[in-house]
């Protein structure tokens, strides 16, 4: 599966090694616990980029990656599995405690979950520190992008 990631310039050295979500934690995993949050779609990857952006911040100075993650190694949370307020405008502690379970396991490269602005879309949570996840990230393509300046808060 092809997934794709946004990221500011400055953190492209870092982009996925899960560092801020480390650093902070994230909707699918606590803080301490590396993850990357990838998307099935660069139009998703834009999206959850807009829907988290602060007012102050521009769209200006952002990369966009693609990676290919093998569909063998892609697990996907079964609708049942969401935990109650999982596509809340706030980070609910059931998504936390899931994403990390799945990181912590160690089972999979990637969990797919359902992303909370589009949910018939995915977003995948990828494990910077699985076994197989530095083939993948060696093989990350840097694809030419902007974002439209109509998408812009202070346009």
């Amino acid at each position: 599966m092809k997934a794709y990631r946004i990221t500011k310039r400055k953190h492209k050295d870092t982009a996925f090694s899960g560092s801020g979500a480390r650093q902070y934690g994230g909707r699918w995993n606590l803080p301490n616990h590396p993850a990357v949050y990838l998307s099935e779609s660069i139009a998703l990857a834009q999206l959850e980029i807009l829907v988290n952006l602060g007012e102050e911040n521009s769209l200006r100075n952002y990369l966009l990656f693609q990676i290919e993650v093998p569909d063998s190694q892609i697990m996907a949370l079964a609708d049942d599995a969401y935990p109650k307020g999982w596509d809340g405008t706030k980070v609910s502690a059931g998504t936390q405690e899931v994403g990390t379970d799945f990181l912590i396991d160690g089972e999979a490269l990637a969990l797919a979950v359902r992303s909370c602005v589009v949910p018939q879309e995915y977003n995948l949570i990828f494990n910077p520190e699985h076994p197989e996840a530095e083939a993948v990230i060696k093989d990350a393509a840097k694809i030419r992008f902007q974002f439209d300046a109509r998408l812009s808060p202070n346009s």
